[in-house]
C-alpha cells in the first residue's frame, strides 16, 4: 500500500502582512510578529516571504541561527549587501543562495529611482550546506523562463539537501514533478497565473505543502503561469 499524501493549502489571502515605510511583506509561514496556529515551518522550509520595496528603499534582515537564504527577484532586480563586502546585483532570472549567519546584517536595496521591485525571500533551516565550502557572499544561479513548459532546476549548492525548480507554462500545459528526497516533501508556490496541482486549484501567490508525494501532477490554467517547486530535504 502506498503512503497517503499529506496536503495543506496556504491561500494568498490568509498570509501575514507587514507594512513599513517603503517596504511590504506577505508571510506564508509564521515570521516575526505574524503567528497563526497552522502556519508553522514545513520541514526545513521556515520562511517564504513575498516582499516589495519602493524605489531606492532598503530593508535589513537578520537571522537567529545559521541558515540558507534564497532571494528570488520576480519584478526588477535587487542589490544585496553585507558590511565589509561589495553589494551583489541579482536580476530577474537569477536566484541568490546566501549562507546567513546570526552575526551578519544583510541589506536588500531597490536600485531603481522610480520603479517598485518584488522578490521572494526563502529561508531553509538546513545545515547540510555548511559541510561543503561555499562563498560567504553566496552563489548566483541563472535560469531562463523563455524555455517554456518545463521545470528548470535552480540549484544553489551541492551541499544543500533542498532544491528549487521553476517553470513558465502556457495554458492547459501539463507536467509531473518527481520528488528526489526521502520523505517526498515538496512545497508548491504559484508566482503568476493559476494551476491545478494534485487536483487542487492554486491561484497567484497560493502555496501547497505536500508530504509523501513521489509524483506531483499539475496543469497550468492560464498563459504565462509561473510555478515554483521547493523539494525539501530531510
Amino acid at each position: 500500500m502506498f503512503p497517503t499524501t499529506q496536503a495543506q493549502i496556504y491561500l494568498e489571502s490568509f498570509r501575514g502582512q507587514f507594512l513599513a515605510d517603503g517596504f511590504r511583506s506577505f508571510r506564508t509561514f509564521n515570521f516575526e510578529e505574524y503567528h497563526a496556529a497552522d502556519r508553522g515551518p514545513f520541514g526545513t522550509l521556515e520562511v517564504l516571504n513575498d516582499e516589495t520595496l519602493m524605489p531606492e528603499c532598503s530593508h535589513a534582515l537578520r537571522v537567529e541561527r545559521f541558515c540558507q537564504i534564497i532571494l528570488l527577484p520576480v519584478v526588477g532586480a535587487i542589490e544585496v549587501g553585507e558590511k565589509g563586502r561589495e553589494p551583489r546585483f541579482v536580476n530577474s532570472g537569477e536566484a541568490l543562495f546566501l549562507p546567513a549567519s546570526p552575526d551578519g546584517v544583510y541589506t536588500i536595496t531597490n536600485p531603481y529611482p522610480d520603479e517598485a521591485i518584488n522578490y521572494l525571500q526563502i529561508r531553509i533551516n538546513d545545515s547540510s550546506f555548511l559541510s561543503t565550502p561555499m562563498p560567504l557572499s553566496g552563489i548566483t544561479v541563472q535560469f531562463d523562463l523563455s524555455e517554456k513548459n518545463v521545470l528548470l532546476p535552480v540549484g544553489g549548492h551541492n551541499g544543500s539537501a533542498t532544491q528549487l525548480f521553476i517553470g513558465q507554462y502556457d495554458g492547459r500545459e501539463e507536467g509531473i514533478f518527481a520528488s528526489g528526497n526521502a520523505g517526498h516533501n515538496a512545497f508548491i508556490f504559484v508566482i503568476e497565473g493559476a494551476f491545478e496541482v494534485q487536483n487542487r486549484l492554486l491561484e497567484r501567490r497560493d502555496g501547497l505543502a505536500l508530504g509523501n508525494a513521489e509524483a506531483i501532477e499539475f496543469e497550468a490554467l492560464s498563459n504565462r503561469a509561473i510555478l515554483l517547486v521547493i523539494d525539501i530535504g530531510d
